[in-house]
């Protein structure tokens, strides 16, 4: 959103004072006395265009504030102000603060709206350039990736998905650029181009793939962040899409590179909504989606995976013992399979082995077995769960059919390697 508003900040509140009747109809100004005020406003009152410091603030530096402007407010120019006239800060303010201009104390009146004029001139062109790319690049390239979802739907519409949720979370987290992580979303998938049909066809279907098939897949990302590279101001963005598949610990792909809160955070977000989009064909998340990915908590920032439940996840009222006392019968995937379903059909697979009876409650142990069963087999889908009720508490298989013990598959499943 374009604005033409002024913030000037200073610990001064006579030179404010005299601000405001100096600048009084020719600008859309507003003052705040120290930095602290001075972000209140920007996230009560903002946006910004031009943000004007005062250097030598107490509590917090014009440098330090202006350095905090440029991270969450990228677009706003930033100003200096300051009595201290010496190069080494005039030096770290333009390195650290992306000071725009740099004036000395006392400034002329004249020199002074001269210098928010050319800022704001600067704060149009800033935006200018973010329209272009928000509308014209961002809608060249939904064109390229909704032709790619027809030629393969399971892929590539899966991308759609996650754009939607990105769209969603982006100004609640305080995503910096959000179109960046907008079109992130939407290219992740752009590196698939170059696999083999026959390979393209195996997936979509969910099929099981051999090692060596694996491992190319798990490269697509590294083939989509080259491509991406190549269109100009889209670098942030190939980091992201070439990153999302890093785990929080520093596993996965990349083999190196950067851990934990290090790695950017469009790609944490994407290695989450991702996996989410995998178990889910609906645009619906559910708490219970969000809960299986802790089964693998060193592939995601715990904390940012918190913040997505509480803004995406929507409550399952199968579980609600008010409504639904001795549960709900439902048709699901075994994707959709959750901690506590009770069966009414057997698990079975494509070639006719049962790995659980109808009659059982699954529980965390079983649903990670098959979860690792499934990446190999096919099974006979769908099938008939009774969920919710009162009959199954958490890390027990107590309830109807307890007695009754699951028939085991013939061999255990490789046990799932980190990644």
């Amino acid at each position: 959103m374009e604005t033409d508003k002024v913030l000037f900040v200073d610990d001064d509140e006579n030179l404010l004072r005299g601000v405001r009747r100096t600048m009084r109809g020719k600008f859309n100004l507003s003052v705040a006395v120290g930095g602290a005020q001075a972000l209140e406003i920007l996230a009560g009152e903002g946006p910004f265009a031009v943000c004007i410091a005062d250097m030598r603030m107490p509590g917090m530096t014009g440098v330090e504030l202006l350095e905090t402007i440029s991270k969450k407010y990228p677009e706003t120019v930033g100003i200096m102000l300051t009595g201290n006239a010496d190069q080494g800060t005039a030096i770290e303010a333009i390195n650290r603060g992306s000071i725009f201009r740099f004036f000395n104390k006392p400034c002329d009146d004249a020199l002074l709206e001269n210098g928010i004029r050319a800022a704001l001139r600067q704060y149009q062109l800033i935006t200018a350039e973010r329209n272009l790319i928000e509308q014209s690049l961002a809608g060249s390239i939904k064109v390229l990736t909704d032709v790619l979802a027809q030629l393969n739907p399971t892929i590539f519409g899966r991308a759609m998905r996650v754009k939607r949720w990105c769209d969603q979370i982006a100004a609640p987290i305080d995503y910096p650029q959000p179109w960046e992580l907008g079109l992130a979303a939407l290219l992740c998938p752009i590196g698939m181009v170059s696999l083999p049909p026959d390979l393209l066809s195996r997936m979509s279907g969910d099929k099981p793939l051999q090692p060596l098939e694996r491992d190319i897949v798990k490269r697509t990302p590294e083939v989509a962040a080259r491509l991406i590279a190549n269109i100009p101001r889209l670098e942030n963005v190939a980091e992201i899409v070439g990153m999302q598949n890093r785990n929080f610990d520093g596993t996965g792909f990349p083999d190196t590179g950067p851990v934990g809160t290090g790695i950017p955070l469009g790609a944490r977000v994407l290695r989450i909504l991702n996996s989410l989009a995998e178990r889910t064909g609906s645009d619906t998340l559910m708490t219970q989606d969000f809960d299986e990915l802790l089964y693998q908590k060193h592939r995601y920032d715990l904390d940012l995976l918190s913040r997505l439940r509480t803004l995406l996840a929507t409550v399952d009222s199968v579980y609600d013992e008010t409504i639904y006392p001795d549960g709900q019968e439902l048709t699901i995937t075994i994707k959709e399979l959750r901690v506590g379903d009770y069966l009414l059909t057997d698990l079975e697979t494509a070639e006719n082995r049962v790995l659980l009876t109808h009659g059982n409650f699954i529980s965390e142990v079983q649903l990670q077995r098959l979860r690792i069963f499934e990446r190999l087999h096919k099974f006979r889908e769908p099938i008939d769960v009774r969920r919710g009720g009162r009959g199954f508490k958490s890390g027990t298989d107590k309830g109807p059919g307890a007695g009754q013990a699951p028939k085991a598959a013939a061999s255990s499943p490789a046990q799932e390697s980190k990644g």
